[in-house]
């Protein structure tokens, strides 16, 4: 959106859109052919706590206020959104784990 509404082009906004969608895959590709004869179990393991800690702290500190600031009627359906989400998760993590 950012990109939209600084150049008033939405192809190219889609574009660079598109682009930023592809590199994750394409990275994570590529960090798997280098790394996937010397990471042992523990150390994806770390790995993905590492990324999923930065994720969650990204979402909570500047996600979840601007989707409060832009809610148009109602903050608190922002706030019910995300509990439900965040029990959502929690009940597959469990569910899986049995």
């Amino acid at each position: 959106m950012p990109i939209y509404y600084a150049t008033g082009r939405r192809w190219y906004a889609f574009g660079w859109g598109i682009l930023s969608g592809v590199s994750e895959p394409i990275g994570a590709l590529i960090g798997w052919g280098i790394f996937s004869s010397t990471f042992s179990g523990n150390a994806y393991g770390i790995v993905f706590g590492l990324v999923s800690g930065m994720m969650t702290v990204i979402s909570i500190d500047e996600l979840f206020p601007t989707a409060q600031r832009y809610c148009p009627d109602d903050s608190k359906i922002v706030t019910y959104s995300f509990l439900f989400g965040a029990f959502a998760i929690a009940s597959s993590l469990m569910l899986f784990s049995v």
